[in-house]
């Protein structure tokens, strides 16, 4: 069973959705690409025109995980829910930076190791995704991220409900409360937004001195 499509998951998919709406929303362009993610598109009210999907029922493109082959500056927006918990992606904040065009968007969206989604996983013997999977912390991925090159422009952690039953999920305002004042870095989901900016060279104008004209005497 798909753990995302568990009463639990369907609850944390669906505030995965209304922070990736908040920011794509207002959002245009030509080509938008989600990575992972069979259990939901994220992209159905995004105004970008042409969406591609790596998985799913609207599957479009398939490629190896360290190498995206669509043309370098080519996309406006690449989001990735639940897709850097996968493997160690060596390269793959390389080729985001490759592919996306200046100005552009990378959407990260992952579970933390540290908060009750990270206690599951560590104790968790399921071989299951995503608790057989390796949860990245959001620090260790701002830097890959920003080794790139890309600017972050927001990042976010919340969700502090404890996520250790499938089906009994039952959101709880007080757990909310408590955890983004108290413990503001220890939420089950953080959600990253970074844009790629790339400074263009202005080629400056050198200015020349005026050298003024001197007479030589010739000597008899």
């Amino acid at each position: 069973m798909n753990w995302f499509k568990s009463n639990t998951g369907k609850n944390i998919i669906a505030e995965e959705k209304l922070l990736i709406n908040k920011f794509i929303e207002d959002k245009f362009g030509y080509y938008a690409l989600q990575l992972g993610g069979p259990f939901k598109n994220f992209l159905d009210d995004s105004r970008i025109t042409k969406h591609l999907f790596t998985e799913g029922p609207s599957k479009n493109i398939c490629f190896d995980a360290s190498f995206i082959p669509i043309a370098e500056e080519s996309i406006d927006l690449i989001i990735c829910p639940h897709y850097i918990e996968r493997d160690d992606h060596k390269t793959i904040f390389d080729e985001f930076f490759r592919t996306i065009i200046p100005g552009g968007h990378l959407i990260i969206v992952s579970f933390n190791p540290y908060s009750f989604a990270g206690i599951r996983n560590f104790f968790s013997f399921s071989m299951q995704f995503p608790w057989n999977a390796k949860f990245l912390s959001m620090f260790s991925i701002q830097e890959k991220i920003k080794d790139s090159g890309f600017s972050i422009e927001e990042a976010k952690i919340s969700n502090y409900q404890p996520i250790f039953s499938d089906e009994n999920y039952s959101f709880s305002n007080s757990f909310e409360s408590i955890g983004s004042r108290w413990l503001p870095l220890f939420g089950n989901l953080y959600f990253i937004v970074a844009q790629k900016k790339v400074i263009s060279l202005t080629p400056i104008k050198p200015k020349w001195k005026n050298v003024k004209k001197t007479t030589l005497l010739k000597e008899d």
